[in-house]
């Protein structure tokens, strides 16, 4: 057997995010989101500029559903896509799900399309999901359209329903580009950064003003072990501590982290099992100790490619496999960081979801015009299966195979 063969055993064996090694990167094969989106036409008046690669490249974020563990994006907006639908990596099956269909010839420039749904846009770090309440939460944003216009409803969209709902508060934390915001599940509170520090009780459908301090991307993170949120990027690491309700910004000052901190727009997420705030934007992942306040790089190793435009939440701590799923391109596969060895908690099963509500009518379908550019492929590329062999049996088969080759 070849060499090049027992690399490709080796690569097929590590198709499990949870029996990763510590500190390594593992991309999924033929994982591009580009599978299951739509092809230019098949939704008319969607397309815009570039097509749904836009929904990752064009600013766009996303929120880790904690319940059925899988990663969600939502984006495109202004000139570059004006599709609204939500996607899926489910991290289970190693799969992209398509969760809606996009609504068809949307009116530019407004935020609520004909069928109650919301209209496309850069999402930033301006989304999240609620977990106590089972709801993924998106607001604000650069609409599809010319991109200034009014933009400041808060949404939620129901899995099980598969419906949105605008949740028309009486107050809220307004619009603007570059945002982000964190769940704290201690608070029950999305806890949002843009113009001042606000929180949204969702149970309440309240939105609160803590102070005026202003961001612009940067990316946040919930420690729940202290109760704070962390804030990085542009040069800044601060926290506001949320347990004990207080609303002052804690500058930190770190060592280590220079090259991440002073992007915008990383990846942040905390980890739990090892008690460490993760960033990344690009090559190395930095960890940071809370308590010490000092960041240490990890592997750059296998790396996925950096994207265009930022991270936001398109990059999440997965607790079922003690991992980070990550995404950064329409035709690149998806990758997992793995900082600690061993597995994590599964997430909880579903409930048994209820009979979809009547879908509202869409309008008749019209010509588009436009063009797509190309398709993608795996990284593997020697199509060896073995029926019946877990991820276990094939890496031990592999590494037999490469000692009597090296005899």
């Amino acid at each position: 057997m070849t060499s090049g063969m027992i690399l490709c055993l080796l690569m097929a064996a590590q198709t499990s995010p949870s029996s990763m090694p510590a500190d390594s990167w593992m991309a999924v094969p033929n994982s591009a989101m580009r599978s299951v989106a739509p092809t230019n036409g098949q939704f008319p008046g969607t397309w815009g500029v570039s097509g749904p690669g836009m929904v990752i490249a064009a600013w766009g974020g996303g929120a880790f559903d904690a319940k059925r563990g899988r990663l969600v994006l939502w984006g495109g907006g202004h000139a570059d896509y004006y599709g609204n639908e939500l996607y899926a990596f489910d991290v289970a099956t190693l799969k992209w799900l398509r969760l809606t269909d996009p609504f068809v010839n949307p009116v530019m420039d407004q935020e609520v399309n004909g069928d109650g749904t919301p209209n496309s846009r850069h999402t930033y770090g301006g989304l999240a999901y609620i977990a106590h309440a089972d709801r993924f939460f998106g607001q604000a944003g650069s609409l599809a359209g010319i991109g200034f216009a009014t933009c400041n409803r808060t949404w939620t969209f129901d899995f099980d329903a598969k419906k949105w709902t605008d949740r028309a508060p009486a107050t809220t934390s307004g619009g603007g580009f570059g945002v982000n915001c964190s769940y704290d599940p201690a608070t029950k509170k999305v806890w949002w950064c843009s113009s001042g520090l606000w929180s949204y009780d969702y149970d309440a459908n309240a939105w609160t003003k803590h102070n005026a301090d202003e961001y612009y991307y940067h990316s946040s993170a919930m420690d729940t072990k202290r109760g704070q949120m962390v804030i990085v990027g542009n040069g800044l690491v601060c926290s506001y501590d949320l347990k004990n309700a207080n609303y002052t910004r804690q500058v930190w000052t770190t060592t280590g982290g220079d090259a991440l901190i002073s992007k915008g727009n990383i990846g942040l997420d905390y980890d739990p099992t090892i008690d460490r705030i993760v960033g990344w934007a690009g090559g190395s992942p930095y960890l940071l100790d809370p308590a010490t306040k000092t960041w240490t790089a990890g592997s750059a190793v296998g790396a996925s490619p950096p994207g265009q435009n930022g991270i936001y939440g398109r990059w999440r701590y997965v607790p079922s496999a003690n991992a980070f799923v990550v995404v950064t391109g329409f035709d690149e596969n998806v990758y997992f960081y793995k900082a600690s060895a061993g597995v994590g908690t599964p997430a909880p099963a579903p409930t048994p979801s209820p009979a979809p509500a009547p879908s509202a009518p869409v309008p008749a379908p019209n010509s588009s015009g436009g063009s797509s550019d190309g398709g993608s492929d795996g990284r593997c590329g020697c199509g060896s299966t073995a029926a019946g062999a877990g991820p276990e049996s094939l890496l031990l088969a592999a590494l037999s195979l490469l000692a009597v080759s090296r005899r």
